[in-house]
């Protein structure tokens, strides 16, 4: 059974005692119909996680022959025994990312979840302090160095590296997560979660600035809700998204209805330009000018970095990433950067309302001010 299909399929003799009940109250067409829509309620990365969570439980329980009648609904002792094998072993998220697959799996089969009571809350904060070891550094974000040299090793009149540079510059300027724009697999698009050519895209042009913005289907935060994409026209620089964009839709014009957004031309097919491939290209490249690693998430991060020190403020970079919350908070990077420009900006806007203030002999400050209030 696959992954992201376990919660859905894999059975215990409780399942097997209750599907009898069901059996009599709907048909069996109807369950399929049922659950087939309580797994498509999550997204794939979340179904693979749920998946590893019954992997894990179910290896526990071998080892410590557990018999199957007990695994389900398992009690609050046998979850906290869980909890307290897997200590030290992996980070606390990774421990409550098992549970919330075991706990989906209860509710799939309508049994009754024990994963809030006895000690289990104390054993997982047990397993966030003693998984602290596992926590992988915070993630670095691509720079303008990363940028540059991705350019020069890109030829924008060949099809496949157009759409590269496009993906890379939307990434980038768009604050996007690499996965919200193009697809993981080759094999798993879909209209409802990867972003096509067909989608709803508008050109304009902002006091004389060139605009582009295009809906995505999915992200990340709002799920099917979706987003939208903002990149703003630079003119004269190298990493401008707009010209990006353009020059990808110029070299790969004409494409069939259903092609994903940054799909390439080649050989009179469409290859769509998927994650891992985008991945492994960057990384060689990177690795090859010893730049700093990243992940397909650090575009996001980059990105918001750069609008920053750009002196955009922090609720324009909010809304350009979809951030719905302080936790955008978390992204910033090189505060050794940041805040010095941001208090020197303050201290310079200060200064020219002084000077403003002083040249037409007007007061600055309350303190300033000269009231009569004689006649009062």
């Amino acid at each position: 059974v696959p992954a992201d299909r376990r919660v859905l399929l894999w059975t215990t003799p409780f399942l097997l005692c209750t599907q009898a009940d069901q059996n009599i109250k709907i048909s069996h067409c109807l369950q399929v119909k049922m659950f087939e829509g309580l797994l498509a309620a999550t997204t794939d990365d979340t179904r693979q996680a749920y998946g590893a969570g019954l992997l894990r439980f179910n290896q526990f329980c071998d080892t410590e022959f557990i018999p199957e009648a007990l695994r389900m609904p398992a009690s609050s002792i046998l979850l906290g025994a869980f909890v307290a094998d897997h200590i030290g072993t992996c980070t606390g998220k990774c421990i409550q990312n098992w549970l919330s697959g075991l706990c989906r799996w209860h509710l799939f089969n309508d049994a009754e979840w024990h994963g809030h009571e006895g000690w289990i809350l104390s054993l997982k904060k047990a397993a966030e302090k003693k998984g602290a070891a596992f926590k992988w550094p915070p993630r670095g974000p691509v720079e303008q160095p990363h940028m540059l040299t991705l350019r020069s090793h890109l030829d924008l009149e060949n099809p496949q590296d157009a759409s590269k540079w496009a993906a890379a510059t939307t990434a980038y300027w768009g604050c996007q997560r690499l996965g919200e724009l193009i697809p993981k697999s080759a094999n798993k698009i879909t209209m409802e979660h990867d972003v096509h050519r067909s989608t709803c895209a508008t050109c304009s042009v902002v006091d004389g600035w060139h605009v582009i913005s295009f809906h995505l289907p999915w992200t990340k935060t709002t799920g099917v809700a979706g987003g939208e994409c903002y990149l703003t026209e630079i003119p004269g620089d190298p990493l401008c998204p707009y010209a990006a964009v353009e020059n990808h839709f110029t070299i790969n014009h004409s494409p069939p209805l259903g092609t994903p957004f940054f799909a390439y031309h080649e050989n009179k097919s469409w290859v769509p330009l998927i994650k891992p491939t985008f991945i492994s290209w960057m990384t060689a490249i990177f690795r090859l000018h010893n730049l700093e690693y990243v992940f397909g998430h650090s575009f996001r991060i980059g990105g918001s970095l750069a609008y920053l020190l750009l002196g955009v403020e922090p609720e324009i970079i909010m809304k350009i990433g979809g951030w719905t919350s302080l936790c955008f908070l978390i992204y910033w990077r090189h505060l050794e950067q940041v805040i010095p420009q941001a208090i020197a900006r303050a201290m310079q806007s200060e200064s020219r309302m002084r000077a403003f203030a002083s040249s037409h002999c007007l007061p600055f400050t309350a303190d300033e001010l000269d009231f009569d209030l004689s006649n009062d």
